[in-house]
């Protein structure tokens, strides 16, 4: 008796040394007093392990020990999670001087814990043991380290996830990773491969999920907002379509491509004619940022480089890449050199403008190179157990490592057999959720409610009416809904919920923070096989308290409060 309650207590503090060996135990240049537990390290991606997959998990705000997790890819490819847990929906935003970390009100671990995983290996600190600054990737590559990784957290790292309620989520290229990952799961549910049973639904947010129709979907797109006059649209028609109907054409038969994510028109007079609509960055003059159509950062000597050429190429934003130091410190008035908000408030969480949809201060601006430059400091990569073996290969975190990018050739151009497959593989109920920024042109709602209509028509799945859904008691516009549903040949029940979020571009999260948490929330909380009734905010509060800042002394002090003093402050 007593041998076997010794080897249970030992099994119990093997569990937790496991886990625990990775929490984060001081976290450079935090501002606020955070209320959960944040963990930082590595999981192996392969058998041998020499691929080291870096991951962060923050805690849920409310109940960490029974909440669900929720597992976040970014995109790119090659872009790393990271990004999304400091620029879009983690709890740690940077300031300006890229040293200090204030609170974002609006992280998605309101109730739920979130991993996020930077995939693939190169990517971030993700790395190879044997090869240097390792760039190969591929889809099915990128799809068998994610499953590998994904068991080795419930096995090994973090065992105590290993019977939660757990979803995936990401968005852009993690439209082609999370489709190939679910089915995956799925498969080795079933065969008993993998440790968690409790995996309950997927969520892709502004999704590359079907190259060609996003592709001609933008072209539809562009042409009403604006971007092409009626007279050129009629010729459009005319010369392509040729009186065919505009809204199914296949316009990318008049395009090329050197990797099957980037295209551009042909030579055709066709592909001449759609090349300014279905480039991102149509010309030198154009100049709208393509990952949200009426975003501006208005001081563009400042705050970004110059638009590329029209290649087709996707680019990652930059905010201060090639300013000189003399434009960096331009003068704001009344308010002497920009230090982002930092000399407004020693809270810059108290800053955030909860009233409206408007932005923080042009943070969307700036973000990427505060993030680079706080997750490249060798207090924070300490702090966050980056190894030494990692910082030997003369690795820098980047946001997006473009020698990924570059070398990526994509193999699925469109996820419809990953959809049927895991759709008909199911044994238990399931919901997926597309939810799309409607101001995106990277990964374009219209071309993401295409391909969905064709995945539920392949699975029989019955359509619902498209209504709107609204943020908090207010009843404000969030978006539209419809919902796809039926159950499969295992008696399984299937939903899928086709959300757009209005006004927001491709970084669903940052544009519109509210609404977005609100969404994931309601998503992640609901009752199985029910509709989820989007517009429910029980499962997130838009009324939110901020923490305490570090050596403060009251957790009482309302949001409205501290931006009355700002205010005073600022006009005293």
């Amino acid at each position: 008796m007593f041998r076997s309650l010794l080897g249970v207590a030992l099994l119990a503090v093997t569990v937790f040394s496991q886990g625990e060996k990775d929490l984060i135990t001081d976290l450079p240049g935090l501002l606020f007093k955070a209320n959960f537990k944040s963990y930082s390290g590595y999981i192996d991606a392969n058998a041998g392990g020499t691929w080291r997959m870096h991951y962060m998990l923050t805690e849920s705000r409310s109940n960490p020990d029974t909440d669900p997790l929720l597992v976040w890819f970014n995109g790119g490819p090659g872009c790393s999670s990271l990004g999304g847990l400091f620029e879009e929906l983690g709890p740690f935003y940077v300031n300006f001087d890229g040293k200090t970390l204030y609170e974002n009100p609006y992280a998605w671990n309101a109730k739920a814990n979130v991993l996020y995983l930077e995939s693939p290996i190169g990517v971030g600190y993700s790395y190879d043991t044997q090869t240097p600054q390792y760039f190969k990737a591929d889809d099915d590559q990128s799809a068998a380290q994610n499953l590998q990784a994904l068991t080795n957290f419930f096995n090994v790292t973090q065992p105590k996830y290993a019977n939660r309620t757990f979803y995936l989520s990401g968005e852009s290229y993690a439209g082609i990773y999370i489709p190939m990952l679910t089915d995956l799961i799925v498969k080795g549910i079933n065969d008993g491969s993998f440790p968690n049973k409790n995996f309950q639904g997927s969520a892709i947010g502004n999704g590359f999920m079907n190259v060609r129709g996003l592709l001609n979907a933008l072209t539809l797109w562009s042409a009403y907002h604006g971007r092409a006059s009626m007279q050129d649209w009629d010729t459009i028609k005319q010369t392509c379509a040729k009186g065919a109907d505009v809204d199914s054409f296949d316009f990318s038969q008049y395009t090329v491509s050197t990797n099957n994510i980037d295209y551009v028109g042909d030579n055709s007079s066709c592909g001449k004619l759609i090349q300014p609509l279905i480039s991102q960055n149509a010309n030198n003059d154009e100049g709208f940022d393509q990952y949200n159509f009426y975003q501006e950062c208005y001081d563009k000597s400042v705050f970004q480089a110059p638009p590329p050429p029209a290649s087709g190429k996707r680019s990652k934003r930059s905010a201060l890449k090639g300013v000189s130091s003399v434009q960096k410190n331009f003068q704001y008035q009344k308010l002497g050199s920009f230090q982002g908000t930092a000399n407004l408030s020693p809270n810059t969480a108290t800053l955030v403008n909860r009233f409206s949809n408007d932005n923080q201060f042009g943070y969307f601006c700036w973000n990427e190179d505060a993030v680079a430059t706080y997750l490249n400091s060798d207090n924070v990569q300490n702090a966050l157990h980056i190894p030494q073996e990692w910082k030997n290969q003369n690795n820098t975190w980047a946001d997006c490592r473009m020698s990924i990018y570059n070398n990526y050739t994509l193999k699925y151009d469109t996820t419809n057999e990953f959809f049927n497959r895991t759709i008909s593989n199911l044994k238990t109920d399931f919901r997926f959720l597309i939810y799309n920024g409607d101001v995106d042109t990277v990964c374009n709602y219209l071309g993401d409610a295409k391909h969905i209509r064709q995945v539920a028509a392949d699975n029989n799945l019955q359509t619902g009416p498209r209504t709107p859904w609204y943020y908090s008691d207010n009843k404000q516009l969030a978006g539209y809904v419809q919902t796809y549903s039926g159950k499969n040949a295992n008696g399984a029940n299937i939903i899928i919920d086709l959300l757009t979020v209005k006004g927001a571009g491709h970084m669903v999260p940052y544009d519109r923070a509210g609404p977005s948490v609100q969404m994931i929330s309601n998503f992640v909380w609901a009752n199985k096989s029910s509709q989820i009734n989007y517009s429910d905010n029980s499962n997130f509060d838009p009324n939110i308290q901020l923490s305490d800042l570090v050596g403060s002394f009251s957790s009482t002090i309302s949001f409205l409060s501290a931006i009355f003093i700002v205010l005073i402050n600022i006009i005293f």
